[in-house]
């Protein structure tokens, strides 16, 4: 247990490879293993259990998350309480911090899963241009998805960059992480 812990939180400091201490992220969990595994047990109630203030809009409602593997940058969102997501998401200063954070956060999650869940990966597009990397964990018999983001937004004066772990629905991936 001790080299993922280690494995998570070198992922979540990758914000200092590139001289940018100011990016550097804490693990929100003693064991972000057992937490991650709690997380996607708790999607069918919706992530009850880790649901803490609620800020309400019209169609969706927004959690901050009691308990976070990323601290300060996770939330659950809930759709007119019939669909709900966990969701940590972290900026990043660069494409070298976003890619190492995306690598040894698969890495970790893929230790924490084992074998019976299946991996496929594949590079993200928006409007048939590169947007970053997506790894996607399933398991038959479990209903939500873990999937984890490298995420380019391409415009305005530079490119915005941030890496996603997405807990819940396999159909609603797509939308929170474009």
């Amino acid at each position: 247990m001790i080299n993922l812990r280690n494995g998570v939180l070198s992922m979540l400091a990758a914000g200092t490879l590139a001289g940018c201490s100011s990016q550097s992220l804490t693990l929100g969990s003693n064991d972000p293993c057992t937490d991650l595994k709690a997380v996607v047990a708790d999607y069918p109630s919706g992530f009850s259990d880790f649901r803490g203030k609620a800020n309400q809009f019209n169609l969706l409602t927004i959690y901050a998350a009691k308990r976070e593997l990323i601290e300060g940058h996770c939330e659950i969102w809930a759709w007119n309480q019939a669909d709900a997501a966990y969701v940590c998401t972290a900026n990043a200063p660069n494409v070298e911090v976003a890619d190492a954070r995306w690598e040894k956060a698969d890495r970790a999650v893929s230790q924490c899963l084992g074998d019976s869940w299946q991996r496929q990966e594949q590079a993200r597009t928006r409007d048939e241009d590169a947007a970053g990397h997506l790894v996607r964990y399933t398991r038959d018999g479990t209903p939500a998805v873990i999937s984890i983001h490298s995420i380019i937004r391409k415009g305005g004066p530079r490119d915005r960059l941030s890496t996603s772990l997405y807990v819940g629905s396999p159909a609603r991936v797509n939308e929170l992480t474009q």
